[in-house]
């Protein structure tokens, strides 16, 4: 039987998603979490990676048993199991060709932005703190050359060798409000597409961010992404303002 597992989680306390040699990581906790449930050792196959320091609200991972658990019961069994801050929230049977990663069709990330004149003590890890002035709607007009069908080897970290570059944006918005309790305005960042490079979100992010500074163009985005060259967008927003919201098959 496989199990799909929809999994949220703060990355803050763990060196990414995959697991790594002698590491504390999210998918090892709940490998052990399932170990705990079923008294067998489990393989958890996730639909991508998370760097250390990044969150998910809906990982989807999937893994295959033959214990006698109901299905759906995984996620409260799990949720006993798991520390506070990595969570299931639903988990469900699906068919034994179904694979977490391959199968997928689009991902959305969000890029988060505390905007404030001071730091928040709240908010430390789960946003990007920048000063203002940030320019939201050039910053938009920025994104607008990223929509479509492109060679996104510019906005690619070394450290991964995939065999094509050229990915697909859907849909790129900015979104700017008032935090709650806190006298800062949030920024967000939605990107959605149908796959991403090695940090391709994280450098976008950064790059938008040039263009809300004022420091670069809105076109120059465009002149980055033509050049193909990594060191004309050599700025990486930092991973704790990264989130994965959305996996959709």
């Amino acid at each position: 039987m496989r199990i799909l597992l929809s999994v949220e989680y703060r990355g803050t306390n763990y060196h990414g998603w995959q697991k790594q040699k002698n590491l504390i990581t999210v998918s090892q906790t709940i490998e052990q979490a399932i170990f705990n449930i079923t008294g067998k050792k489990t393989s958890l196959h996730g639909a991508g990676r998370t760097d250390a320091g990044v969150h998910a609200y809906s990982m989807k991972a999937h893994f295959d048993t033959n214990h006698g658990l109901p299905p759906e019961k995984y996620a409260f069994a799990l949720n006993n199991a798991l520390p506070a801050d990595i969570k299931v929230r639903k988990s469900e049977q699906v068919s034994d060709n179904f694979h977490s990663r391959f199968d997928a069709i689009s991902k959305t990330y969000l890029y988060k932005i505390y905007l404030g004149d001071y730091p928040s003590g709240l908010y430390y890890d789960t946003h990007y703190s920048i000063r203002p002035p940030l320019d939201i709607q050039v910053m938009q007009d920025g994104a607008k050359y990223l929509i479509g069908t492109h060679d996104f080897r510019a906005f690619m970290s070394q450290g991964s060798n995939p065999s094509s570059t050229i990915r697909t944006i859907f849909e790129l918005e900015i979104l700017q409000k008032q935090m709650c309790y806190a006298s800062g305005q949030e920024v967000v960042i939605s990107i959605t597409g149908n796959s991403f490079l090695y940090n391709m979100v994280r450098i976008i992010a950064a790059q938008l961010i040039r263009v809300g500074k004022k420091i670069i163009q809105p076109d120059e985005i465009a002149f980055i992404l033509e050049s193909k060259k990594r060191r004309r967008a050599r700025e990486i927003a930092p991973p704790h303002g990264l989130y994965l919201f959305e996996i959709n098959y």
